[in-house]
């Protein structure tokens, strides 16, 4: 069972400047801010798949992969611009993929009829890549810089983005193999937190209501004996800037699940790994608190908090 978690709101908890000075110390600068591939330019258009999503091939939820783009609704046959000034070419495995590049900076237009040809110049916001293919009603963004996937939706990327919205906690859970164990605990435990966002923007059916990641998951143990590092927030997932260099199962939890198009059933789950087979013999027996921090691309934040007792036997 689930444990239900006291949450705390606090809005902008990351502030600009302290989230800004973050992610340009996270990975090296890109070429800077650049409008929307789609008309018109300088308007937020609805987004209904966040970067560090879970894409899942079945129902083997600890082998999935990270989203590495976002997902623009937009109906079918909407004209895709280039956002680059550069040279496009045809993915090589992906025919409805066009790439723009120029020097180390990649931007990616998937799910799309291409409108270029390999080696054609093209020009930022007057060239059309391409047209959504039918049946996506979407066309999937990708942003790379010196051949790494980087979120589009960081602050210094895509403009103008604007987001208010507060991701929400919705339990934590200590387990063993996907199965809750209750709160009073022994030996090896794993702790998981079932956590989401939303989209700043509404997203036309059916893909409405659906959840996004967080782009940060981090937690803390406070009690008389806590873990090395004392009252240091650790983080569990972080999307803000880059994809983890983990696997997917080390950061998505068992029974976590993606969005699909369908009513019933088609809500993502989004289950975070805060901690893999923890010894809580490395905690004195006692009462402890556990707490998870998640937040935005822009430090809209959200802070809970649980309780739990540790109980080992003596040795």
């Amino acid at each position: 069972m689930s444990t239900s978690a006291h949450v705390t709101v606090r809005r902008g908890l990351l502030c600009a400047a302290a989230a800004a000075v973050a992610l340009a110390t996270a990975a090296p600068a890109t070429a800077g801010s650049y409008r929307w591939p789609l008309k018109p330019f300088d308007h937020q258009h609805p987004v209904r798949g966040f970067f560090g999503d879970p894409r899942i091939e079945g129902h083997d939820a600890e082998h999935g992969t990270f989203h590495f783009g976002i997902d623009i609704s937009a109906p079918n046959g909407t004209a895709v611009y280039a956002t680059l000034n550069g040279t496009a070419s045809i993915h090589p495995l992906h025919a409805d993929t066009v790439i723009v590049r120029t020097g180390s900076v990649g931007h990616e237009y998937w799910h799309v009829v291409p409108a270029v040809r390999p080696g054609q110049r093209v020009v930022a916001f007057r060239t059309i890549v391409g047209h959504v293919e039918r049946p996506w009603r979407h066309v999937h963004f990708s942003e790379t810089f010196g051949g790494a996937y980087v979120n589009p939706l960081r602050p210094g990327g895509l403009a103008p983005y604007r987001d208010t919205s507060l991701p929400t906690i919705h339990s934590f859970t200590f387990e063993r193999d996907g199965a809750a164990v209750g709160r009073t605990l022994h030996g090896a435990v794993d702790i998981v937190l079932e956590a989401a966002d939303e989209v700043p923007l509404a997203v036309p059916a059916p893909w409405n209501d659906k959840p996004v990641a967080p782009a940060l998951v981090e937690w803390r143990i406070v009690g008389p004996r806590a873990l090395a590092g004392g009252r240091r927030w650790r983080v569990a997932a972080d999307f803000r800037r880059t994809l983890p260099h983990m696997s997917f199962g080390a950061v998505y939890a068992k029974w976590t699940r993606q969005n699909h198009p369908w009513t019933r059933g088609g809500r993502g789950r989004y289950r975070f790994v805060l901690a893999r087979a923890l010894e809580t013999r490395l905690l004195a027996n006692g009462t402890y608190r556990l707490e998870a921090r998640v937040a935005d691309t822009r430090g809209n934040a959200t802070v809970a908090r649980v309780s739990f007792t540790v109980a080992n036997h003596p040795r």
